[in-house]
């Protein structure tokens, strides 16, 4: 086997395992408190953002969400303009190669930093490239490094509804699997959709303008919040225990082609 192929995949091990320190732990966070991200990681691991100083990726392949009180966000993530990763190269020159797009998904989900205790997540469309995603079960949303998340993606996560920190709309139904990540191949944009919900007024995050705008450095993409200052029901309280959100790939050695 190619010996760039094997330091890949070595490499995108590594990353999955450093990163998983970085996301459970709440410092060296680079966005603002109050302010949506997706984070993810792909499947290979090469590309990774989480909104901390040790991600793979920065803020500028994102299109961030401002909290402004309950009401429907947008957040993105694109990868078109390119990046390079550790470990791969192209195989003849032995170069950095220029990424435009991730593997499938290793994981994936809403995060906010700071004190929003009652603040819900409610997903409701995954655009991958242009198509959207079939969603099962329902979400929820948790106390996690240091604000809250809501998992798109997590194979690790399970619900546990006796941990009153965490919320769902349908608790019965809650996952931390939203999506088929079988259906999810390579891909350039993720777009994500979501209704924020069971925020007081003295906790929404609100600047009092409505519609404002949120929009990640270098992608001119423009995010409008729409706030629905009537707090929804959030009916029965759920619970989430998220074990972790790194992925090793087995499959890494084998991927680690020629990406442009």
């Amino acid at each position: 086997m190619n010996v760039k192929k094997i330091l890949a995949g070595t490499v995108a091990s590594v990353m999955a395992v450093t990163s998983l320190a970085a996301i459970t732990s709440a410092a060296d966070v680079t966005v603002e408190q109050g302010v949506f991200v997706l984070g993810f990681g792909d499947g290979d691991w090469k590309a990774a953002f989480w909104g901390k100083s040790d991600d793979t990726l920065d803020a500028s392949y994102e299109t961030t969400a401002k909290l402004d009180g309950n009401g429907t966000y947008t957040v993105a993530v694109d990868l078109s303009k390119g990046y390079t990763a550790d470990g791969w190269e192209d195989e003849a020159t032995g170069d950095p190669l220029t990424l435009t797009t991730g593997n499938s998904i290793g994981a994936m989900g809403i995060q906010i930093y700071g004190e929003y205790p009652t603040l819900g997540v409610n997903i409701t469309k995954v655009v991958v490239d242009g198509v959207e995603q079939t969603l099962t079960g329902a979400s929820y949303t948790n106390d996690e490094d240091g604000g809250r998340r809501t998992n798109i993606y997590n194979e690790w996560a399970n619900f546990d509804a006796t941990k009153e920190d965490h919320i769902s709309k349908d608790p019965d139904n809650a996952s931390a699997t939203l999506i088929d990540k079988a259906a999810i191949t390579e891909w350039s944009k993720i777009e994500v959709t979501f209704e924020v919900y069971g925020l007081e007024e003295d906790n929404s995050g609100s600047t009092g303008n409505e519609g404002d705008t949120t929009t990640a450095p270098d992608n001119g993409d423009t995010n409008t919040t729409t706030p629905d200052k009537n707090t929804p029901d959030t009916g029965v309280e759920g619970v989430a225990v998220v074990a972790g959100l790194a992925i090793v790939a087995a499959g890494a050695v084998v991927v680690a082609k020629k990406r442009k």
